[in-house]
């Protein structure tokens, strides 16, 4: 019998995700844009023409291989989306728990797109700072490394007060709101 390790480890020798998983991802993400846009010209007639799938599946194809011929780009690929993963999984437990604790939240109509955007962008310079493979964040970002805690410390509980406050504004705005329809 086969445990998982032993698996995982015989897919890691075979160099499935060194070369099948990124020729995968690559030749997916081109396909979908390519379906999606139908920049090679449309099939049939009617409202909606379908693309031209037997060119957008050619070039995708082309696509995938030449991105397996450069190995420091797979490299960065497979450093940067396990880390982008492990974020995505991190950002949906955070929702989870603020939706368990806080109940509804209707974060889209104030900050919750400014909020976004930050936690956006703390993800994107962890994913290509740690781990150079060519690419890496600016120099001035190192001198952040001494005050990162401070930094991190006064982001928390600034995030923490916003909250609050936003939320508090909320319950303000709907328990005038039920005021003034009379329930």
């Amino acid at each position: 019998m086969i445990d998982m390790r032993s698996l995982f480890y015989e897919l890691e020798s075979m160099g499935f995700y060194e070369y099948v998983l990124p020729f995968m991802l690559v030749f997916v993400v081109v396909f979908a844009i390519l379906e999606k846009t139908k920049i090679f010209g449309k099939v049939g007639d009617g409202d909606n023409p379908a693309a031209k799938t037997n060119i957008n599946v050619v070039v995708s194809l082309i696509i995938g291989f030449l991105i397996l011929s450069e190995p420091a780009i797979i490299m960065w690929m497979n450093a940067y989306l396990s880390r982008m993963a492990f974020f995505i999984v991190l950002g949906i437990m955070m929702m989870l728990v603020v939706s368990m604790f806080g109940g509804d939240s209707d974060f889209g109509s104030g900050g919750g797109a400014i909020l976004g955007i930050i936690i956006t962008l703390i993800a994107l310079f962890w994913s290509l700072s740690s781990g150079t493979y060519g690419l890496s964040t600016p120099h001035w970002f190192y001198y952040l490394e001494s005050y990162l805690s401070t930094l991190l410390v006064v982001g928390v509980f600034a995030g923490f007060i916003w909250l609050v406050a936003y939320a508090s504004k909320d319950d303000a705005k709907k328990a005038r709101t039920r005021r003034d329809s009379g329930d």
